[in-house]
């Protein structure tokens, strides 16, 4: 049966649909009030934040408990409604609830009966004339009970107490004493009456007794007498005997624990109870299943805390084992459905559809719409959407109940109301659970659904793509607009563009959602829209009548007059809804004064709100809503109550009369209100917990202006839910006064007091045990969404900083949570005005928002990093606070600190830093949508990603194409259609063209063309042209074809060999320039014919159309000149020239292009660019490239753009980003945007950006051009001019000498202070620098020339002396503290020469009789008299050689070793005369340990794997690791593991040299190395084996090093030079960490001093490096 079942919920059917859970424990505590008071205040105070915590962490259950005994306000006592309110309470636990529903404390007290609220006309009429008979007076009666006869059939109402005795409301005594005796009055009557006809016979045994029935057994009636399933399953019931309480009924408290009368106990109430507490309960609950007690009176009270501690203590263990095994046990015995998510969300959406259908009636025309498009519509989704309250939401649930009478019997129907569920709120989770319907429907099993969006998205359309079921599918989604917006879920990227026949999507969404409707209108055709009308003044009032029958109620002549009325006037289904909730309270007897009807929407909710504060009082009502609708998304159950719980001037007004057992808001408050608007509001899922919030945003408006408009209000309800947030209140006593009322009455002796509110606690994570007790970490969502906002808009400022914005733990856990956008949203939605305007912190998370996603525990790197120099601030700020914290966090979990600025801080212009390894370096093919939102960039393996620049945050990427197919490398533009197109010249097999919609990511076309050129070369060897119906191809100098847009078949050849093809901008013409002529051909796009030819005054570099297409201009190759010619067609001039345009300063125009406006030729020079106005033939402006950026080399290439306006001039320069205001003609700003040359320059018009990519990293930068500044000094980090690409550090660890990728470019560095001490070397054009032990002396070897040795003080840096050595034979070099060791070639052999490092005196040397091939070897030793060098002659194995011990003085040699890989040698730790290397022998590869000093090998050992490169070793010489990271122990020279062994393959193929190796720390703690194609730093912890810190460099890495002192050097490609250090973990924490910060703000003051002095930054100043003549690394 369950399977039939599940099959037939999950195929989308609304019959037979069986009872819906959910996911709480909803308990209804039931007992007579002032006897259970202790018992009630223990459970509150130490049972049910156990049971909360217990439930959430074993289930993930929301638990609940509905206590309707205490802080009943007034209003439901007058309207007589708590009775009926307790009673649906009980049934929507037993609805709700998993495991227990329903409590009962079953003591000695009947308690309170209740007057019958509405009583049957016939049963009403049979009691009094029976009362008539008996001679009573019948006259209460009259004036308080009055016959409705709008309901149907017709009942006597009892009526509102204020109504008749005005005074009651405001708790006058005599008013409260006259009802009590005019209620009594009439209990009394109707019990004789009820009694009399049932002696009779005229009425019933469960007729009668509703009349002598308290509301408490009329409650246990309804939850366990006629509980649905097994009460044993559900229930509990406590039973406590005061024994000796007959002993005590003089005490004045004894009426609080039995029934009396008087001075007596009432027999009747006491029969009635022991009947129900022995007879009746029992019948259904056995009596050992009852807990019972037995206590004794105490004088104080009757029950206390002091004298019944150990019942009490008792009875809470009791309450929590009991409820805790019924929970335990409902869930594990709940059926396989009950555990099955997909069949409970599926049902829920289709019990809400069934709801929907029973109320629904006409729109008959949409209805047959939807049903076409259903039989035989487009094969795209269809949307039916209007204003709010339109009524879509019914007619989606009625569409889905038609398919399959309209459509397809077997139809699968997915049906989901979004919003309304957990799985429906999400666009993630929502498509998971559709995908997971879809799957059981046709494989018949869900499983391995993927959890990455990215994935899910392509399972969906895939899915969709490849539906071949003989059952139509169908899915209904309704409601688009209420998706949250994670995943970009309204750009619909998700939904497919197109459908198999068999195949429908039936959307909806409301019309003020203009970024749903507006992508919608550009996906699909006008043919798949509907819009939904207004009901009509007819059909509304057929609704209404209907909805009455179905509710048994009616109207008088008079009321349906008003109703009519009202619906002439708004005929929205919203509101004739609300008109039908209002007249469902007017009774036939009501004035018709008084049966006013609005006649707006919001006028109608307005009066619904009004009506509300009238009923459950205007604060209660004002504050609910309040907190509902300031908290933007909804509240849970808790929440709501927590949150009102700690409103004290809600509180005050709730208990102005009354003294509560604890100082919480009563449940049936917010049970009462909600019960009131239930169909106005909606459960969903918001950041994993089920909410509350309002379903339509006609409530949320209304609400917004009746309740928050007032900003001191609504800062003070924010600033409570920010509390709530916080956590304030938790477990803490909450001040609060009490009212003059309460003090009189319970003889205060003073108004001030305090009390614990029991509100649930707010960490920022949860942390709990799992199955298997291992830990886990589920975050607090709720607090890190919902704190930021309302501290924001309660105007608390200081602790939104300090608790969100720039509270490292905070920001963690929400990157970790949600993302880094998210964090980033915390400053856009708060008030800029007021506070936070966009500052570092904002820019820094903006900046690596991609990484930080990726890497989230590099966050105290990053902060530390980028706003390091904070800590120098000498006065306290949120930022100095944040980076201190990042410090400590750092040092808590041992990763490398920063030990200066590591990163430049982006200026206001740079707004998004987009990355991903996946793009290529310099990524040129790169295009943005027309309105500036969207960008779209070719990746490797015919990737192509979409991003929004928005948020800067990646939206899709997808494969163009299988990478075996083809490779793509072609994209161009047609950027007024918001198309690229992406082709490739790897044709072997196919001519792919694609074209893409930037906006949708959409592939409108995949086409292989009909002709390939499998002999095309270079990207630019081929060009390709779009008009309406065409894509033009030209193979340069081999053909030139023409193919079908909508097929890509092959159409046409001309008959021309071409080098250029240029559409006119209309798409009408084809121009194409002849192969080595001056000839230019121009054809009709349309006929193909051959129009004009027209040769031009020499060889030709390009063409362009100016914007009429009547003029074309040419800039000639060997002149330099422009020709604007005539390309008029339709005049016989065609050719001619017009004009001739030069620059005037005779410089040679290199480039010409037209500007976007179409008003200039944007020409370029050598020297710069001129706008020229081809209409008048002048020079409008020109721009030259300011000196103080050029560089010595020449300037091949640059880029440039003029914005729409003509404003704004844009100028990519090398590295530089050059803007000038064209009006004025000046230099607005001059920014670096990379050390590298600017690769892509483009410019967005409509949001004023610039997109720039360059030459040596993977980032597409995206610019503000309306916030070009400079960057602030104080956080630049350290630069060289060029890359650092060699290091060589001191064995002090104190100085380290650097070379840049240029060879001129070489700093010394001094390592304590973290500055460049000074430059060298800038006239010389230099090798790998090294650097004496003692730091003192750098030496550097010339490329050329004769004197290539040079040696610099590191101090001053003078050269000092330069070494007589020619480049022609110095082939190693290296140096001690004193001597410089040379090797050089010469005739017949190799010279060993030493120098005096100072005097540059040459000591001595000696020859020996070979040369050296491949590596060298060139170690000293602990001995001055002693080196290691290598032996091996020409033809031998560059792999192995002799191993030499030589007497630098004789050249003696000492020992020799064969079978030495000259790659693998170095010393190991301090002693100089112990070496590790590879040795070969009968070809086993062996390390061993060779020891100078004893002149043979110590140790010897075969390892798995050898080494595959040097091996870097710690200082002491324990440990070593080689390129691709292998971790090897020098003690056992054994192979003891591998970090990242899935990126082994990577490091092999970038790790070529030792710069970029990695390397072991000196303390054997750690090893670093760097994951250049990623831009990663990564550290290993070699104890544990594991990676233990990921820091992303935010450029390419090129080089590291690590220096004695534990510092970690890496040098960047943008020039930074990255200083990390490891602490010392053995001093104290805290004087550890206050020494990091004092040495880091030494170093930070001292280093802005002279930041421009020595880094080579200062823009100003003209450049001076020189660029390398002989070597450029790249």
């Amino acid at each position: 049966m369950s399977s039939k079942l599940k099959d037939s919920i999950l195929k989308g059917c609304l019959d037979h649909l069986p009872t819906l859970n959910s996911r709480v424990v909803r308990i209804f505590i039931c007992s007579t009030f002032t006897d259970t008071r202790e018992e009630r205040n223990i459970l509150i105070e130490e049972v049910y934040p156990k049971l909360q915590s217990y439930c959430k962490q074993n289930y993930g259950l929301e638990f609940q408990v509905v206590d309707m005994r205490w802080g009943v306000p007034e209003e439901a006592s007058d309207d007589h409604s708590t009775s009926s309110l307790c009673l649906a309470e009980v049934l929507n636990c037993q609805k709700l609830s998993t495991g227990p529903n329903f409590v009962t404390f079953l003591n000695q007290r009947h308690g309170y009966r209740a007057l019958q609220q509405t009583i049957p006309q016939k049963e009403f009429n049979q009691m009094m004339e029976m009362l008539r008979s008996l001679g009573e007076d019948l006259a209460v009666f009259d004036a308080w009970y009055k016959e409705d006869i709008n309901a149907v059939p017709p009942v006597f109402v009892l009526q509102q107490i204020s109504s008749i005795i005005p005074s009651y409301k405001s708790k006058d005594a005599d008013a409260i004493k006259k009802w009590e005796k005019i209620a009594e009055e009439m209990r009394s009557k109707l019990k004789l009456a009820s009694q009399k006809c049932f002696d009779e016979g005229k009425m019933t045994e469960e007729e009668k007794h509703k009349y002598f029935m308290s509301v408490t057994e009329e409650e246990i009636e309804q939850g366990i007498l006629k509980s649905p399933g097994n009460p044993l399953d559900h229930c509990l019931c406590f039973v406590r005997i005061i024994e000796d309480i007959h002993n005590n009924l003089g005490h004045s408290k004894v009426w609080r624990y039995i029934d009396m009368t008087g001075n007596e106990i009432n027999q009747e109430s006491q029969t009635l109870l022991n009947q129900l507490r022995e007879n009746r309960i029992p019948k259904i609950i056995s009596k050992d299943k009852i807990q019972t007690s037995l206590v004794k009176w105490s004088d104080k009270e009757g029950i206390n805390r002091e004298d019944h501690k150990s019942y009490l203590e008792r009875f809470a263990k009791q309450f929590y084992e009991g409820v805790r095994s019924l929970l335990d046990k409902s869930v594990s015995l709940e059926t396989e459905l009950s555990k099955d998510n997909l069949y409970i969300e599926t049902l829920q959406h289709l019990t809400m559809a069934k709801e929907r259908c029973s109320m629904f009636h006409g729109r008959q025309d949409i209805l047959e719409k939807i049903a076409s498009y259903l039989r035989e519509g487009e094969p795209e989704p269809f949307t039916i959407y209007g204003p709010s309250g339109s009524g879509k939401t019914s007619i989606m649930a009625e569409a889905a109940r038609k398919v399959p009478f309209v459509y397809h019997k077997d139809a699968v129907v997915i049906l989901r109301f979004l919003g309304t569920s957990p799985d429906s709120s999400n666009l993630r989770r929502l498509l998971r659970s559709i995908c997971s319907q879809i799957l059981y429907n046709t494989v018949g099993k869900a499983d391995d659904i993927p959890e990455e969006f990215d994935e899910l998205v392509i399972l969906f359309q895939g899915l969709l793509e490849e539906y071949k079921s003989k059952k139509p599918l169908v899915i209904i989604l309704d409601s688009l607009d209420q998706l949250n917006q994670d995943h970009s879920s309204y750009k619909l990227r998700w939904l497919p563009r197109k459908l198999k026949p068999n195949v429908r999507i039936l959307l909806s969404t409301y019309i003020e959602t203009l970024e749903i409707v507006t992508n919608l209108k550009a996906f699909f055709s006008p043919k798949s829209f509907i819009v939904v009308p207004n009901l009509g003044e007819e059909l509304g009032f057929q609704i209404l009548k209907v909805w009455l029958e179905g509710s048994n109620r009616t109207l008088t002549s008079e009321q349906f007059d008003i109703v009519q009325k009202a619906f002439h006037a708004c005929s929205l289904p919203l509101y004739v809804k609300l008109v039908f909730e209002n007249i469902l309270m007017w009774r036939s007897y009501t004035p018709v004064d008084r049966c006013v009807l609005q006649t707006t929407l919001q006028e109608s909710i307005s009066t619904l709100l009004g009506q509300l504060e009238n009923k459950h009082g205007k604060m209660f009502v004002e504050r609910s809503f309040a907190y509902l609708t300031a908290s933007a998304s909804g509240l849970s159950e808790l929440e709501f109550e927590d949150v009102m719980s700690i409103d004290d001037s809600l509180l005050t007004e709730v208990f102005k009369f009354q003294l509560p057992p604890v100082r919480r808001i009563p449940s049936l408050l917010w049970v009462r209100l909600k019960y009131d608007v239930q169909k106005y509001i909606v459960d969903k899922e918001i950041d994993e917990t089920r909410v509350t919030f309002w379903y339509h945003r006609q409530f949320i408006e209304a609400s917004q202006e009746r309740y928050l408009k007032d900003e001191k209000f609504a800062a003070e309800i924010h600033s409570n839910l920010a509390d709530y947030f916080l956590g304030k209140w938790f477990n803490v006593s909450k001040p609060f006064r009490y009212t003059p009322e309460q003090a009189k009455k319970y003889g205060m002796s003073t108004l001030d007091s305090s009390a614990d509110r029991k509100v649930a606690e707010q960490p920022i994570k949860f942390i709990y045990r799992n199955k298997d007790g291992n830990p886990q970490i589920r975050f607090n969502k709720r607090k890190l969404n919902k704190l930021p906002y309302h501290l924001a808009q309660a105007n608390r400022e200081d602790e939104l900083n300090s608790v969100c914005l720039y509270n490292y733990h905070f920001i963690i856990a929400k990157i970790k949570a949600t993302s880094v956008i998210q964090v980033i949203s915390d400053f856009y939605y708060t008030k800029k005005g007021k506070f936070n305007k966009p500052g570092v912190l904002e820019k820094v998370l903006k900046s690596c928002q991609t990484t930080l996603q990726q890497y989230p525990d590099s966050l105290a790197f990053e902060i530390c990093g980028h706003m390091l120099s904070y800590l120098t601030d000498k006065k306290p700020s949120s930022e100095k606070t944040l980076v201190s914290e990042c410090l400590k966090v750092s040092d808590e979990t041992k990763k490398p600190i920063p030990y200066i600025t590591c990163y430049s801080v982006p200026s206001e212009a740079l707004l998004y830093k987009l990355q991903n390894h996946k793009l290529p370096y310099g990524c040129m093919n790169v295009a943005t949508s027309k309105d500036g939102k969207h960008l779209v960039a070719l990746a490797e393996n015919n990737l192509v990603f979409f991003w929004d620049l928005t948020v800067g945050e990646l939206e899709c990427e997808f494969q163009a194409l299988n990478p075996e197919d083809s490779k793509l490398n072609i994209m161009g533009s047609e950027s007024s259609k918001d198309l690229v197109y992406f082709s490739s010249t790897y044709q072997k097999t196919m001519h792919p063209f694609i074209i893409v919609n930037i906006v949708t990511s959409e592939i409108k076309r995949s086409l292989n063309l009909g002709k390939s050129y499998p002999a095309v070369g270079m990207a630019d060897s081929l060009k390709h042209g779009l008009t309406e119906q065409r894509i033009f191809c030209l193979h340069k100098g081999h053909s030139a074809d023409v193919f079908s847009m909508e097929t890509g078949q092959h159409e046409h050849s001309f008959n021309i060999s071409a080098d250029d093809m240029v559409i006119s901008p209309e798409k009408k013409l084809a121009v194409f320039h002849l192969k080595s002529t001056t000839t230019y051909t121009m054809y009709s796009a349309t006929s193909l014919s051959e129009l004009h030819r027209f040769d031009v005054d020499g060889p030709s570099l390009s063409l362009i159309f100016s914007p009429t297409t009547h003029e074309a201009f040419v800039l000639l190759k060997d002149s330099g000149q422009v020709h604007m010619v005539n390309t008029n067609k339709d005049d016989g001039t065609v050719g001619q020239v017009l004009s001739k345009i030069s620059a005037s300063d005779g410089q040679t125009i290199q480039e010409a292009k037209m500007s976007t406006s179409g008003n200039y030729l944007i020409l370029r020079t050598e020297e710069g660019f001129l706008l020229w106005n081809y209409k008048s033939n002048k020079v409008f402006k020109q721009f030259k490239i300011p000196n103080y950026i050029k560089p010595e080399h020449r300037v091949l290439d640059m880029f440039s753009s003029l914005q729409m306006d003509d404003k704004t001039f844009v100028v990519g320069y090398e590295g530089y980003l050059v803007v000038w205001d064209v009006a004025k003609g000046i230099l607005k700003a001059c920014l670096e945007a990379s050390k590298s040359k600017i690769n892509f320059l483009d410019i967005n018009n409509a949001r004023n950006l610039a997109i720039t990519t360059s030459k040596r990293n993977n980032a597409i930068q995206i610019w503000n051009l309306g916030a070009m500044e400079k960057t602030d000094s104080r956080f630049q980090p350290l630069m060289m001019k060029t890359s650092p690409r060699y290091f060589d550090v001191s064995k002090t660890g104190e100085t380290a000498v650097v070379r840049g990728t240029v060879a001129n470019d070489v700093v010394v560095l001094d390592l304590i202070n973290g500055r460049i001490k000074v430059n060298i070397s800038e006239a010389y054009e230099t090798m790998r620098p090294v650097i004496s032990p003692d730091g003192a002396y750098a030496v550097l070897r010339e490329y050329d020339g004769q004197n290539v040795i040079k040696i610099w003080s590191t101090e001053t840096g003078k050269l000092i002396n330069s070494l007589p050595l020619s480049s022609l034979m110095v082939k190693h070099y290296t140096c001690s503290n004193s001597r410089v060791l040379v090797k050089s070639d010469t005739e017949g052999g190799s010279t060993f020469s030493f120098w005096n490092i100072k005097t540059g005196e040459n000591l001595h040397h000696f020859h020996i009789n070979h040369l050296n091939i491949g590596e060298v070897i060139l170690e000293m030793t602990h001995l001055d008299d002693e080196i290691l060098i290598s032996k091996n002659q020409k033809g031998d194995d560059v792999g192995n050689c002799d191993l030499l011990l030589v007497n630098i003085r004789s050249g003696e040699e000492l020992y020799s070793l064969a079978g030495i890989n000259p790659a693998r040698i170095q010393p190991i730790g301090e002693s100089g005369y112990l070496f590790l290397a590879e040795q070969t022998e009968d070809q086993e590869h062996y390390l061993v340990i060779i020891n100078t000093k004893a002149r043979k090998i110590t140790k010897r050992e075969k390892t798995s794997p050898m080494p595959n490169s040097f091996i870097s070793l710690d200082k002491d010489g324990n440990y070593g690791i080689d390129r691709v990271l292998n971790l090897y122990d020098l003690n056992s020279l054994k192979h003891v593991h591998q970090f990242d062994a899935e990126e082994s393959e990577v490091m092999l193929r970038n790790i070529k040299i030792r710069a970029t190796a990695p390397k072991m720390m000196p303390n054997g703690e750690f090893a670093v190395w760097l994951n250049i194609r990623e831009g990663l730093v990564k550290v290993g912890n070699v104890k544990e084996k594991v990676v233990q810190s990921v820091f992303p460099v935010h450029s390419i890495p090129i080089s590291v090093s690590v220096s004695t002192r534990g510092l970690i050097i890496v040098g960047c490609e943008d020039g930074r030079i990255m200083l990390l250090q490891v602490p010392d973990y053995s001093m104290d924490t805290k004087d550890r960490l206050a020494l990091l910060a004092n040495n880091i703000t030494d170093r930070l003051v001292n280093f802005s001093k002279d930041v421009y002095k020595t880094s080579g930054l200062n823009k100003t100043i003209k450049r001076q490096n020189k660029e390398s003549k002989v070597c450029t690394i790249t």
